[in-house]
């Protein structure tokens, strides 16, 4: 399965795939949990604090050897809630269809809570870091919104 090509044809706006260990953890990102800046902390099972301690999530999405990043664009025009909604149900519809192919073992990280799929931000994941990996842009001057989300995968699963 071309992961690139399937989640652009599913609506994507960029994919890329980088190795795991590439992926930059900082742990004061959990003070944005903390802070409940986005309402749901102590309440999503999904979340900080039950989600586990950013030890321990560091190390399951390690238990990963590659990381399909996901972007999605928006412009400022279309409700956020909406447009992160929308950027989570397609990440979780492009890993139905890697675990159709027999991809079973998957870890979501989606663009802030999503069900029972813990957010970027609850892994400690530095979206800019991550996006200059794979040359994408995280923050651009071009007043466009973008979603970030990854499924974390084990390298012999698939072919890239």
């Amino acid at each position: 399965m071309d992961l690139i090509q399937a989640a652009k044809n599913l609506g994507f706006s960029d994919a890329a795939i980088m190795n795991t260990k590439d992926l930059v953890f900082k742990p004061e990102y959990r003070k944005f949990c903390e802070e409940n800046q986005c309402g749901n902390y102590n309440l999503n099972p999904a979340c900080p604090p039950e989600s586990g301690t950013v030890e321990e999530m560091m190390a399951q999405a390690l238990k990963y050897e590659k990381t399909l990043v996901l972007q999605t664009i928006q412009t400022p025009e279309i409700e956020y809630k909406k447009a992160k909604h929308s950027h989570n149900q397609l990440t979780e519809q492009l890993a139905e269809q890697m675990k159709a192919t027999g991809m079973t073992d998957l870890l979501i990280m989606s663009a802030g809570p999503y069900k029972h799929h813990s957010c970027m931000s609850a892994y400690c994941v530095d979206a800019q870091e991550m996006a200059d990996a794979v040359g994408m842009i995280c923050w651009g001057h071009d007043g466009k919104i973008r979603y970030f989300s990854q499924i974390l995968f084990h390298e012999n699963s698939c072919m890239e």
